[in-house]
Formats: C-alpha cells, sequence, structure tokens
C-alpha cells in the first residue's frame, strides 16, 4: 500500500503546468504591472470567467457587469488577482470525483483564502499578507492530491481503517512520507514558487513551529476544518497547540470568538 517516491514524483509530475500566458501574467504582476497581467490572462478563457465571477459577485456590489480584464485587475489589485491566478491553477487539480473526502470544495477554497487574508492582516500587516497571499491559495491543492492519493488506493485504505483506524494525516505520512503541507509544499516549488514560500508551506505542519507563517497556516487549517462543512477533513490535520505561541493576536481573536 505504500506509495513510493518514484510514485510521488510522477503522480506530481502530472500536476498542470502552469499555462504560458498565466506564467506571463504573474511574471507582469510581480513587476506591478497590471495591464500587462490582464492583457495575458485574457488569453486563458477559464480563468478570465472565473475573475469576472469573482468581481460580479455580490461581495463587489457593482451596479453593471464589468467583464474588461484590465478593469476587472485594476479593481483587485495586484495580490487579490494573484492569489485568484493560483486559486485557478488550484482548480485544475480538483478531482472528477471526490473518492475520500465529501465536501464543497470551491466553498472550502475560498473559506481558506478569505480566512488567510483576515489573520494574515491581524497577526502581521497588509504588506507581509501581499507577499505571501499566494500560500493561502496554494494549500487547498494539497487536499485535492490527498484525495487522489488516497482515493486510487481505496480498497486499500478501506481494509486499513477498518481494522486499524488510523487519521489519515498519518495514513499520509507513511504511505507518500510527506504531510499535507509537505504535499503542498511541493506543488508550490512545481508552480515555480519562490524556494522560501514553498518551505513555509512545508513548515506548517509545525512538528518544531519556529516560522510564525507556517503556524498560522497550520492554526488557520485546523480551525477551519474543525466546522462543519469541512469536518471531513479534519483528519488530514494532527493539530500542534504550540504553534499558538507565535500567533498571539490570531489565538486571542480565536478565544474571543469562540
Amino acid at each position: 500500500m505504500l506509495i513510493s517516491k518514484e510514485e510521488i514524483i510522477r503522480y506530481l509530475q502530472n500536476v498542470p503546468p502552469v499555462p504560458e500566458n498565466v506564467k506571463k501574467a504573474l511574471t507582469a504582476l510581480d513587476e506591478g504591472d497590471l495591464k500587462k497581467a490582464a492583457i495575458e490572462a485574457s488569453d486563458d478563457l477559464v480563468l478570465k470567467k472565473r475573475i469576472e465571477s469573482v468581481v460580479n459577485s455580490a461581495y463587489y456590489g457593482l451596479s453593471k457587469k464589468v467583464d474588461n480584464m484590465v478593469q476587472l485587475f485594476t479593481m483587485l489589485g495586484i495580490e487579490k488577482a494573484r492569489s485568484l491566478i493560483y486559486s485557478y491553477l488550484v482548480s485544475l487539480l480538483e478531482p472528477k470525483e471526490w473518492k475520500i473526502f465529501k465536501i464543497d470544495f470551491f466553498e472550502f477554497q475560498a473559506a481558506f483564502m478569505s480566512e488567510f487574508e483576515k489573520v494574515m492582516i491581524l497577526e502581521f500587516d497588509e504588506k507581509t499578507y501581499k507577499k505571501y497571499a499566494e500560500i493561502g491559495a496554494i494549500i487547498p491543492a494539497a487536499v485535492c492530491v490527498c484525495d487522489s492519493l488516497l482515493g486510487d488506493k481505496k480498497d486499500d485504505v478501506e481494509l486499513v481503517m477498518s481494522s486499524a483506524p488510523l487519521e489519515y494525516s498519518t495514513l499520509i505520512k507513511r504511505m507518500t512520507g510527506l504531510s499535507l503541507f509537505g504535499l503542498a509544499g511541493e506543488i508550490a516549488e512545481l508552480w515555480g514558487l519562490e524556494k522560501e514560500k514553498s518551505e513555509i508551506l512545508k513548515m506548517a505542519e509545525c512538528e518544531k513551529c519556529k516560522n510564525k507563517i507556517s503556524a498560522l497556516t497550520h492554526l488557520l487549517f485546523f480551525i477551519l476544518v474543525s466546522k462543519k462543512q469541512f469536518l471531513d477533513l479534519n483528519s488530514l490535520i494532527e493539530f500542534k497547540p504550540e504553534c499558538t505561541e507565535l500567533i498571539p493576536k490570531t489565538y486571542e481573536r480565536i478565544i474571543n470568538d469562540s
């Protein structure tokens, strides 16, 4: 039942590469050129439709529909545009059929990105959030990968779980040698994120909890998958309470809200 390192590599190699025009859009955003990014992104019709649906949603309260990509990107700003592009890439990973976890993935993805923005700004500041916004977009990708890896061996997984019940987090690590967050880090590397960001994702397992953004990511995932609508994902994380020591503002907010 173990999945070899070679199998993991082959699986991750099947992760859709960043389309060339999307790559150019991300490069333009890194350079601060919203207009160029919008022009490049408009060549991907699915991405264009996704951004249109977000900006024209009730959240923005527009009086009339906007479908001009330059206007859409201007309204979003660099960091939100970047996050939406990565969330689009994550959506390409979503299984056609969820075999293990029964969730509304789009709802989970949107919730994680939204909460990540809120807590990053609360704990640090808006500048820090903008620098690391992609992390909030990529974490849900690992959920898709976990379902696919476990789903491909569903019969074996069900046999193990019925004879000696394990948390899915333990099962994933035994099968692959990687945690949910480790898989997210591997995907980030494949998509060309800076090494610092992929390492932050990997460290969100929080075995030692030395990085504040990793600790925040760990706590946020745990909080979200403790909610009723996402409870099916709860066993993907082995919660490390010590992570709260690094992020006092976020932890205090959670205590006050509970």
